[in-house]
C-alpha cells in the first residue's frame, strides 16, 4: 500500500494531466468564461419582447413604403388611362391595395416575429453547443430579419401593384378596341 490516504498515487503521466486540466480550467476561468458569459446574455436578450417589437415595426415601415410605391404606381397608371381620381373604379383600386397592404403587413409582421423566435432557439442551441464543449453555429443563418421582411413586402406590394395594372391595361385595350370600331363605322 501507498503512504497517501488513497491508496493509489498518482504516475507522472496523471499528475502532468492534472496539471494541463488545471491550467485550461483556470484559462477558462480568467479569460473565456466572461465572453461565454456575455454571449448568453446577447442570447436572453434576442426574446427581449423590444425585440419582437422592434422586427414588428420594421416590417410594418417595409410594407408602408413597399405598399406606397404600388399606390402611386397605380394612380399613375389609372390616370395615364383617363380614369378620374373621384370614380368608384379608382377608389376600388386603391381600397383593394390598401387590403393587400394589411394582409401582408399582418403576414410579414407574423414572419418576422417567428424569425425572432427561431433566432431566440438557434441561440439557445449555441448556448448548449459552447457548454458541450462544440462549436455554436446556429445564429450564422439569421444575419438579417430585416431583408427578409423588406423583400416579402416588396413582393407583396408588386403583386399588387401588377394585379391593377393588368386591369388598367385589359380596360385600356377593350376602350381602344371600341374606339378604332366606332372609327371605322
Amino acid at each position: 500500500m501507498s503512504k497517501s490516504g488513497s491508496g493509489v498515487e498518482e504516475t507522472s503521466l496523471q499528475k502532468a494531466q492534472a496539471d494541463i486540466a488545471s491550467e485550461q480550467w483556470s484559462t477558462y476561468q480568467n479569460d473565456l468564461k466572461q465572453y461565454e458569459d456575455l454571449f448568453m446574455d446577447k442570447v436572453d436578450s434576442l426574446n427581449d419582447a423590444s425585440n419582437y417589437t422592434k422586427v414588428a415595426g420594421d416590417a410594418a415601415t417595409q410594407t408602408s413604403s413597399a405598399f406606397g410605391q404600388a399606390r402611386l404606381k397605380t394612380a399613375d397608371n389609372l390616370a395615364v388611362s383617363g380614369v378620374d381620381p373621384t370614380s368608384g373604379k379608382y377608389q376600388a383600386a386603391m381600397s383593394d391595395i390598401t387590403k393587400s397592404q394589411v394582409t401582408s403587413q399582418i403576414d410579414t409582421t407574423n414572419k418576422a416575429q417567428n424569425d425572432q423566435a427561431s433566432k431566440y432557439t438557434a441561440g439557445l442551441s449555441d448556448v448548449v453547443s459552447l457548454g458541450a464543449g462544440q462549436k455554436a453555429d446556429a445564429l450564422s443563418g439569421y444575419s438579417s430579419l430585416a431583408k427578409s421582411s423588406a423583400a416579402k413586402a416588396s413582393a407583396d406590394a408588386e403583386a399588387s401593384y401588377n394585379e391593377h395594372a393588368g386591369m388598367v391595361n385589359a380596360v385600356g385595350t377593350a376602350a381602344g378596341g371600341y374606339a378604332a370600331y366606332k372609327m371605322n363605322k
